[in-house]
């Protein structure tokens, strides 16, 4: 599922591509889908990066969630975007998609509160 008023890129951007999505991010001008699943939502404080959970009729516990976000992170570590990001906190998510949208699954600040 796309969002709307969504920038999608992939691992084959184009450098002009790839520039326009760093700048969205820059002044929070909208979200940067990189494809496949994972939503980079700028704020003047930080980037929520969500992963979109494609098998969310399976129930996870936290660690499956964990390794959802490790992955997604290291992907976008490794993508040229990733060098192009804004120097903010990068908050994680996973989300998952309903009928009427995106669900909330998982988030680290979860991890903050609890033991």
């Amino acid at each position: 599922m796309r969002l709307p008023d969504t920038f999608a890129i992939d691992g084959a951007a184009t450098p002009e591509r790839l520039a326009q999505a760093a700048a969205i991010l820059a002044q929070c001008t909208g979200a940067v889908l990189l494809e496949p699943c994972l939503y980079l939502r700028p704020s003047a404080l930080e980037i929520r990066c969500e992963v979109l959970d494609t098998a969310s009729a399976a129930h996870r516990c936290e660690e499956e969630y964990k390794v959802l976000v490790e992955n997604a992170a290291r992907a976008l570590g490794r993508s040229k975007l990733g060098a192009l990001l804004p120097d903010r906190p990068l908050r994680w998510a996973v989300v998952e998609e309903h009928g009427d949208g995106m669900v909330e699954a998982w988030n680290d600040r979860i991890r903050e509160v609890l033991p």
